[in-house]
């Protein structure tokens, strides 16, 4: 009779979760139908089972190893083991060699996060199912978190509402974005910052969401309109406003001091020495507020649903900057830890995920950003298909 061979799971986390040692394959496949958990429970003698695993072997040569405990025992424990993907075996094993080879240059917190992720359950976008869902989100979290954040002890800069015209073509503002990092040192004027800062972080409306309260609506989309992102801006060279580390206040359209000292140099510090951070007329630090995603989504998986949001805030940054006629750019290179402290931030209620900043740019000749130099592959102008002429605008003949 032939004995299966295992060997235990390469994609294994295991933690201590509500007074349990916890253990989870977390490249095991779950259902989208039925709402499943590869984790499990497990005590000193399931991992040290495990442990004998570590290369291949039988139920019947481990249990030879293990004298204390009969074979029906030791194979009963392998199947159960086995039978939560904590126990692999050879055609389980191809399937994680071909992830791991595929995932390699990633360490293994990113890896649990995107398939520990994956496949949870929905459930519906009827209005019947979101009324319902909006009364258990009310029912088991309470009053919901507020919308907008405020200093309300520190000074304030209240920003023009006399914004820019964003009247270029959208198409000319689109195709013309580009990372910049050369500037030319020239300060900002208060209108561009006010208009990059108003169309980015401002809401453009408020509706009534019943059990969820009053929330916003922004130029930006963000999961069921949590809008759990805040910005801070350090200022350095804009016209009009005192250098410094400020919190921008959404309600308000004002920027409201943190820091009256901080400077280049604790810039340059914190986005690890950047090139293109440092010569930045501003630079804005984009955090998220966990508690309100947190108050209606409670699946993980919502996390990833807030860095697409913030994703979305950075290109709304970039092409509205680009429309105000400032070069930017967005980077995730900064010491987390260091920069939340700078912000006054504790890292776990709210925490920063993202920046970008923009400053007036320096170009070439053929308009590309400086240092840039375009290939001689094709013409820029054939790689974008003609807007076709409506009939309507067709001019008649005469």
């Amino acid at each position: 009779m032939t004995q299966t061979e295992f060997r235990r799971a390469r994609t294994l986390a295991i933690y201590w979760h509500d007074g349990e040692l916890t253990a989870e394959n977390y490249l095991e496949s779950r259902s989208t139908d039925t709402e499943t958990d590869n984790a499990v429970a497990v005590d000193a003698q399931a991992v040290a089972l495990l442990e004998h695993f570590t290369d291949w072997s039988t139920a019947e040569k481990v249990a030879a190893l293990l004298g204390e405990f009969d074979i029906g025992s030791v194979r009963e424990a392998v199947s159960a083991l086995a039978d939560v993907g904590l126990l692999i075996d050879r055609d389980a094993a191809r399937r994680e060699e071909r992830f791991l080879d595929a995932w390699g240059n990633w360490g293994e917190e990113a890896r649990f996060f995107h398939f520990g992720t994956r496949n949870t359950i929905y459930t519906g976008d009827s209005l019947e199912q979101r009324r319902s869902d909006a009364r258990w989100v009310r029912e088991t979290g309470g009053t919901p978190p507020a919308i907008f954040k405020s200093y309300p002890d520190a000074p304030r800069v209240h920003l023009p509402r006399a914004f820019l015209p964003l009247a270029d073509p959208f198409g000319q503002v689109l195709t013309g974005r580009r990372t910049h990092r050369s500037f030319t040192g020239e300060p900002v004027d208060l209108a561009q910052l006010s208009t990059a800062l108003f169309y980015t972080f401002a809401p453009m409306q408020f509706f009534d969401a019943g059990d969820l309260g009053t929330l916003m609506l922004k130029t930006s989309p963000c999961g069921g309109a949590r809008h759990e992102l805040e910005g801070y801006v350090a200022v350095l060279d804009v016209r009009d406003v005192p250098p410094g580390l400020y919190h921008y206040n959404a309600e308000a359209h004002a920027l409201e001091l943190i820091d009256a000292g901080f400077d280049r140099e604790r810039l340059h510090r914190l986005t690890y020495e950047s090139e293109m951070c440092t010569p930045s007329a501003f630079v804005c630090f984009v955090s998220a507020v966990f508690e309100r995603t947190m108050y209606k989504y409670r699946h993980s998986r919502a996390l990833r649903v807030t860095l697409l949001s913030a994703g979305h805030l950075g290109q709304t940054f970039v092409l509205t900057s680009t429309a105000v006629g400032l070069g930017a750019w967005q980077s995730a290179a900064f010491r987390d830890e260091e920069l939340d402290e700078a912000l006054g931030l504790d890292g776990f209620s709210e925490g920063v995920l993202y920046m970008f900043g923009a400053g007036l740019p320096v170009l070439g000749e053929t308009g590309l950003p400086a240092g840039i130099t375009r290939a001689g592959l094709s013409d820029p102008g054939r790689l974008v298909a003609a807007h076709p002429v409506h009939p309507a605008e067709a001019r008649p003949d005469a």
